[in-house]
């Protein structure tokens, strides 16, 4: 019955053409008026390239602390640390290379 579930939510989700990205992450970042580019940029600062900061963001969203945020002092104040994502790993991949591919512009610019 599992399977059954798992696989229906996952045709509607491919029949309305909605991302892992836009389904599991935007909504929250609206709710909280916290910017996606934002975040992108903080945590692209702090790791560097594309690999190190899926890793290190994946690692953050299973391990959410004060230590590993790329965000500021203020911000956290402000936000809170995110809770520990119930995403699956496979889930979270390809929401995270989405993120990368909306908001990087390596390669977008002449």
């Amino acid at each position: 019955m599992k399977k059954i579930i798992l696989i229906l939510t996952l045709c509607v989700a491919f029949a309305y053409g909605e991302s892992s990205f836009a389904r599991e992450c935007v909504p929250c970042h609206r709710q909280k008026d916290i910017s996606l580019q934002k975040v992108f940029m903080d945590a692209l600062l702090v790791y560097g390239g594309k690999e190190n900061m899926k890793a290190g963001l994946a690692y953050y969203f299973r391990n959410p602390r004060m230590g590993t945020s790329v965000m500021d002092e203020d911000f956290l104040q402000k936000n809170g640390i995110k809770a520990v994502t119930k995403l699956s790993p496979e889930i979270m991949d390809e929401a995270l290379e989405e993120y990368w591919k909306i908001y990087t512009v390596m390669g977008k610019l002449r």
